[in-house]
């Protein structure tokens, strides 16, 4: 087919459908999508709460735990190691499906009989508060952490790495802070798309470097203080002089980095061992388009944090699968053809509308089921029987598709309605990705959840507690620390917070100085390095005579999650590679 422009039917904007979209929808036997590329995106992140735990008691065990489900919600909450025992059968609460009620609401009915894991966490050891999780040791109110991590504090998006403090979206690294978009780093402070960075301080886009500090655009260099290059002698004289350990020298040094980074050049995207692909962050991919934080993935589009995922459309944190449409959390390694599901454990295929499912196939509208086949509403049938009714489902939820409360209309091959999400907006990733003020999320229909008011607390200010690491004494992290942002709602600031024996440990080491801010300011704090989940049409900024432009500046265009108002300077591939190179 050619391709075609509809009108969303939740933010009312057109969008296109390319010819090979339609090719997958037909491979994946489903209809084309009703809305735009950002809203189903948005619609999938509201499923996903990563940071908003609270207090709970197990309703299996009754012990106390953390839970990512508010306590007054109205689902039945296991702990991770009853929900995975065999204490229970998710079969037990099998429904027959009424034809009489819309399909997503029989769902939603289901969804809150039938238990849930209270967070995400598989072979994890003594870290009780991540959160989306897997094969780490010793981590510390982080998310999505996974494979062989260890000692992993206040972070996000990290990957077989150790004593990691303060980071984002890094991998195979080990002792850094603050480092964004970060690749084989080790010993490194406050870096920023940056890759084998050793033992250097405040870099941004340096690769193959040791030993600087406020630099930007370095290749295979060391020593070098703000791009230029000095002996071993006078750089660690300079670095004395700031004092990096002090909140002063530390201030300096931002604010001067600040000042170096608005004159640096950005590639327009980061695309490494990349072909044929659009996006941001994509490593070893082919044909990948419209993606984000994407590795070794091949033929797909839409798609956010998922490695190695092959011929799949709109999935979000997905690994090691194909032919996947529609899906959101969960990993799903080694699962193929999924549709519509969230929340699935490996090792799936020809699954539809299913949560918290794993090792399954021809599974349809079911949740919490565990090697089974042939399963509908968590009710098992015969083959024949199952492959009847989920024809006559699938047309059922066309002639009585569920209407939300904005009147969406929800037919065959729609994901979940966004207000049958256990979360609130603004508990989840769309508000990360995609914030909006209470106003603003309540008039477009989606729940909106006030933060539990908090008594008069009793704390010390940072400013109290000494300027200078050296000046800091172990028993600090036997105090409450004020926030200097004293419970600000847009960061989630939690209006004190302590220091860990670990966490005091790594400043003492790093010789940083201890923060004024909570963890979760610190983390929005970071994320403004973080550029938007989408993709704008620029022209290439260069005007460098050097470069050969026919007509003064460069006139290549491309597609960049740099948008047009930002002050950054922007570079296509090659002005870029001939001007760092």
């Amino acid at each position: 087919m050619k391709e075609e422009t509809k009108n969303c039917q939740n933010c009312k904007k057109n969008f296109v459908i390319e010819s090979e979209d339609f090719n997958f929808y037909e491979k994946m036997q489903v209809p084309p999508p009703t809305f735009c590329p950002e809203c189903r995106l948005i619609r999938r992140f509201i499923w996903r709460n990563e940071r908003n735990l609270y207090k709970d008691v197990c309703e299996l065990c009754k012990k106390n735990i953390i839970s990512v489900y508010a306590p007054e919600s109205p689902y039945v909450v296991y702990c991770p190691d009853c929900w995975k025992g065999d204490g229970w059968d998710p079969i037990s609460y099998g429904q027959d499906y009424d034809f009489s009620k819309p399909f997503f609401e029989q769902f939603n009915e289901l969804l809150k009989k039938v238990p849930r894991s209270a967070f995400h966490q598989t072979n994890v050891i003594n870290s009780p508060y991540a959160n989306y999780s897997e094969d780490i040791k010793n981590v510390y109110l982080s998310y999505s952490i996974i494979h062989e991590c260890e000692n992993v504090f206040y972070s996000r998006l990290v990957d077989h790495s150790k004593q990691i403090l303060d980071c984002c979206d890094l991998s195979y690294s080990e002792i850094c802070y603050e480092n964004v978009s970060c690749k084989k780093n080790y010993n490194t402070n406050f870096a920023y798309f940056s890759r084998n960075v050793i033992d250097s301080t405040f870099v941004y886009d340096c690769i193959n470097v040791s030993n600087c500090f406020l630099c930007t655009n370095l290749r295979n260099k060391q020593y070098c203080y703000k791009n230029k290059p000095h002996s071993k002698e006078e750089y660690l004289k300079i670095i004395k002089d700031y004092n990096l350990g002090s909140r002063d020298g530390l201030d300096k040094a931002k604010s001067e980095f600040k000042e170096l980074y608005s004159h640096a050049i950005h590639r327009f995207t980061h695309l490494i061992n990349t072909t044929d692909s659009t996006g941001e962050n994509l490593y070893n991919c082919r044909n990948v388009k419209y993606s984000f934080n994407v590795d070794d993935g091949e033929n797909s589009k839409y798609i956010f944090r998922s490695p190695s995922v092959k011929d799949s459309m709109d999935s979000s944190h997905l690994g090691g699968s194909e032919q996947v449409y529609e899906y959101m959390n969960g990993g799903a390694t080694g699962s193929q053809f999924l549709k519509f599901c969230i929340n699935l454990k490996p090792a799936n295929n020809n699954v539809e509308y299913s949560d918290y499912c794993g090792s399954v196939s021809n599974v349809f509208a079911s949740t919490g089921v565990r090697n089974k086949k042939y399963i509908i509403f968590n009710r098992q049938y015969e083959k024949k029987e199952y492959e009847a009714l989920v024809l006559k489902i699938k047309s059922h939820m066309d002639e009585m598709p569920y209407v939300d409360k904005r009147g969406r209309i929800y037919k065959y091959g729609e994901f979940f309605p966004s207000e049958l999400s256990p979360f609130a907006y603004n508990e989840t990733l769309a508000h990360e990705y995609f914030p909006k003020n209470k106003d603003e999320i309540e008039s477009m229909g989606f729940r909106f959840r006030e933060r539990e008011k908090r008594s008069e607390i009793k704390a010390i200010s940072a400013q109290a507690i000494g300027s200078n690491i050296n000046e800091v004494s172990p028993e600090i992290t036997d105090e409450l620390i004020a926030c200097d942002n004293n419970g600000k709602e847009e960061t989630l600031c939690t209006f004190a917070f302590k220091v860990l024996p670990d966490e005091f440990a790594s400043y003492k080491k790093a010789n940083l100085p201890i923060p004024t801010k909570c963890p979760n300011c610190r983390y929005f704090e970071r994320t403004k390095f973080v550029n938007p989940l989408k993709l704008w049409h620029r022209s290439c900024m260069c005007s460098q005579k050097s470069h050969n432009h026919k007509e003064g500046r460069c006139s290549n265009e491309f597609e960049t999650s740099y948008a047009p108002d930002r002050p950054e300077i922007i570079y296509c591939e090659r002005c870029y590679q001939q001007e760092v190179y």
